[in-house]
């Protein structure tokens, strides 16, 4: 693949060797714990018990000390001018009765409440509290683990010659080497995972035949990873390595089960998109932002990760019809609206679309989805050539 996307970094992470190099760093030669305070630096670098010595060291390897004639001139920054903002005059009881008084008062509080709104309009991910930990319930030890993150984007519809803009941000995990994929999988939130996505107009309450499927892989770095663990799972790889295999550009692909590999054993390049596919054509694009050592200032309870970090602030669709409640069902093709498609609560679409439990008049009705919105306006968009 890397034929096709040219990756920008080189390197390719192993997990298991990263942590085993880690760890010869971390422990010298003749030390058995982690060089962590001063007397284990001391006895790592042969002064053990000599103050005095290893104060020389202190003093000779002072960052202060460091120079270069490349050094770039840093000015000393000396304010001579600070503005300080007017502070405000209450304005008497008496000049509120004059109407321009009021005007200029009310013109005010709207700037302010209008800055307000477009700040918060940039605050597109929030980050889950962090509840601290109990010592007693602590069972990692930092540095003997790996912690990967892993950010998913959300999915979007590809049109061929369509210039495509940056991927929106979904998802963040924090995951343990040791983890399997499959403790990934399980956690992660897509709407598509609860369908039904049909028609449902005339048994809109009849639950689905079918449960939603749990087929699905992660594709990272030359290996698609399948989640086979029941017996009703398909292999959505095969196809696409069947494909692959008349590519000339695309090398080998590899196919393991995603219950039987640890994050440990993969291979990939830091910031390199990765495909997530589930429930049939629902694709995430994915990247390994990061990789390093468990830390202490981490969380250190395995029961608690995968650890959901952040994710998107959700984007709410009003009804449009009272435009109070939450959408949630989606109608098209209808006779009855002006628009379509048009996103409805559901005391609107009894009120409006059905009476006594009878259909009225003719639409086709869709579980409330926001990979669909996406297509739909997407779908209105123009092409635009690369």
């Amino acid at each position: 693949m890397e034929n096709i996307y040219c990756p920008k970094i080189e390197k390719v992470v192993a997990v298991w060797d990263a942590l085993a190099e880690f760890q010869k760093e971390l422990h010298p030669e003749g030390l058995s714990r982690i060089v962590d305070t001063d007397a284990d630096i001391m006895e790592a670098a042969g002064c053990a018990g000599n103050t005095a010595e290893f104060d020389k060291i202190l003093q000779s390897v002072d960052v202060g000390q460091l120079s270069s004639p490349k050094d770039m001139p840093v000015r000393t920054f000396a304010p001579h001018r600070i503005s300080h903002k007017p502070k405000a005059i209450s304005t008497p009881n008496k000049a509120t009765r004059f109407l321009c008084v009021q005007r200029v008062n009310a013109r005010e509080t709207a700037k302010d409440q209008r800055n307000v709104d477009v700040k918060l309009r940039y605050k597109t991910h929030k980050y889950t509290a962090r509840k601290p930990d109990s010592d007693s319930c602590n069972d990692l030890v930092p540095f003997q683990e790996m912690l990967l993150m892993v950010r998913f984007y959300e999915p979007f519809k590809y049109k061929p010659g369509r210039r495509l803009g940056h991927p929106k941000f979904n998802l963040e995990y924090h995951v343990l080497s040791s983890q399997y994929l499959t403790e990934l999988k399980d956690s992660i939130f897509c709407h598509c995972d609860y369908g039904p996505y049909y028609e449902i107009s005339e048994n809109r309450t009849t639950p689905p035949e079918e449960p939603p499927s749990k087929s699905g892989f992660f594709f990272i770095h030359d290996t698609f990873y399948n989640d086979m663990r029941d017996e009703a799972n398909q292999d959505y790889s095969s196809v696409i390595r069947k494909w692959a295999e008349r590519q000339s550009l695309i090398g080998e692909l590899n196919s393991q089960r995603m219950e039987q590999t640890r994050f440990g054993d993969l291979k990939f390049r830091i910031g390199y998109p990765q495909v997530y596919q589930h429930q049939g054509n629902c694709e995430h694009l994915f990247v390994i932002s990061e990789c390093r050592l468990l830390a202490p200032s981490d969380i250190l309870m395995r029961s608690r990760y995968p650890w959901l970090n952040c994710y998107s602030s959700a984007r709410d669709i009003p009804c449009n019809v009272c435009g109070h409640c939450q959408a949630q069902y989606i109608v098209q093709n209808s006779n009855r609206h002006i628009f379509d498609p048009a996103y409805i609560c559901e005391n609107c679409l009894d009120s409006y679309h059905y009476k006594d439990g009878q259909k009225l008049g003719e639409f086709e009705l869709f579980k409330f989805s926001l990979m669909m919105i996406r297509n739909n306006e997407e779908s209105d968009e123009p092409s635009t050539s690369q």
